[in-house]
């Protein structure tokens, strides 16, 4: 026996999958039982509508955060330019924006090699 399609459609069970791990958490939200929770957490349809609800959680908060890339390292930059800012915090500054430039750098270098690839391939891929 199938689960019902009533579940993948059913948003306060699907919230609960998606910020609950344990059964036992999910059945308290729901009121489910808990052969239905293993049964949802095995059903392959209901776990793909989970996944893509990830997927478009996380990439909603990558866009977010993107939007706020530019005002954040110009205030940054502010903080560290500052002669009233004390040489610990400027020293913090800078380390962050390494490490920051470090981190993007990596990830272009990806998105780049993974186009290249796609390029290659001839099929077309959607990047965040």
């Amino acid at each position: 026996m199938g689960v019902p399609r009533k579940w993948e459609e059913d948003e306060r069970v699907i919230s609960a999958f998606l910020i609950n791990y344990r059964a036992v958490d999910i059945m308290a939200e729901t009121g489910l039982s808990k052969s239905t929770v293993y049964r949802l957490k095995n059903n392959k349809t209901f776990q793909k509508v989970i996944r893509e609800r990830k997927d478009a959680i996380l990439k909603s908060a990558v866009n977010k955060m993107q939007s706020y890339l530019v005002k954040d390292v110009e205030i940054l930059q502010q903080i560290i330019e500052d002669p009233e800012t004390a040489p610990q915090v400027k020293l913090n500054g800078i380390q962050i924006l390494m490490n920051q430039l470090r981190d993007w750098t990596t990830t272009t270098d990806i998105i780049k090699r993974i186009n290249a690839l796609t390029d290659a391939s001839g099929n077309v891929s959607e990047t965040l």
